[in-house]
């Protein structure tokens, strides 16, 4: 089985999280990353294409929103997915209006990822 090009980039402060995930992409043939933190995610994405990123909302440090931002200003044509536990609408639509593809809450429906 050919490995997909494309990198996907899954930050998040929760190891579990991140290596579920992963191990989800990887068995649909995706290259994945993982970073634990925003300056981490930032470093991945410099040395690396990535296609998406999979970004939590609350992380200490740098939270995803400023995060998405970043990515956003310096990496336009990355798609980024907004994951949270929380389901604020209004927490969604500016994630959305800053250029987030998309949002997901926790726990996350595998199928729907």
């Amino acid at each position: 089985m050919a490995q997909n090009p494309d990198g996907i980039l899954i930050v998040d402060d929760e190891a579990s999280v991140r290596h579920l995930l992963h191990e989800l992409l990887v068995k649909k043939s995706y290259r994945c990353e993982e970073a634990a933190n925003s300056e981490e995610a930032i470093e991945k994405i410099k040395c690396k294409p990535i296609s998406l990123v999979i970004l939590d909302i609350n992380m200490p440090g740098k939270s995803g929103i400023e995060l998405l931002a970043e990515i956003k200003a310096n990496h336009p044509d990355t798609a980024v997915i907004m994951a949270t536990a929380t389901t604020n609408l209004s927490t969604a639509i500016s994630c959305m209006k800053q250029g987030a593809y998309d949002y997901i809450t926790k726990p996350f429906n595998l199928d729907e990822v």
